[in-house]
């Protein structure tokens, strides 16, 4: 089965036809979970057409972000708005939280909070297609059992 009809209940024709038009990422053979960036972004322009006051607070939408866990590695992944250069962005690491500067307009740093500790000296950062990826080690991941002693 093709990735547009994986469903046989969800008809990618009827929902083409609801909408007065043809989907873009059903044109080059994406799924809608292949492409998710773009599926969200031609949602937003629907929704500005549909509500053109709208438009207005999609623009100034905080900036969304994702913290993954794996067994070794912390990862956040923040999507970076359109109007924002990400070349002028800066990104501290502690052990407990990120720190994201340097967006335009004075907007203010975004903090993200990490669930578990970390080595920031391990941090390794990524842009691609407005997507900011930062991949952390977690801190003592090999520590072995210390024995605590019971008083008695």
């Amino acid at each position: 089965m093709s990735g547009l009809n994986r469903h046989p209940w969800l008809k990618w024709e009827q929902v083409e036809k609801f909408l007065g038009q043809k989907l873009p990422f059903a044109e080059k053979g994406q799924t809608f979970l292949d492409n998710m960036m773009l599926a969200e972004g031609y949602v937003q322009d629907v929704l500005k057409k549909a509500m053109p006051g709208l438009e207005a607070t999609l623009s100034t939408a905080a900036i969304q972000n994702e913290v993954f866990e794996t067994h070794e590695h912390v990862i956040i992944k923040v999507k970076i708005p359109k109007d924002e250069d990400a070349r002028n962005l800066q990104v501290f690491v502690k052990s407990t939280h990120i720190k994201l500067t340097g967006f335009a307009n004075g907007k203010k740093s975004r903090i993200i909070k990490l669930s578990t500790l970390v080595l920031p000296r391990t941090a390794s950062v990524r842009y691609k297609q407005r997507l900011l990826e930062i991949k952390l080690r977690k801190r003592g991941l090999k520590e072995l059992y210390h024995e605590a002693y019971i008083r008695y």
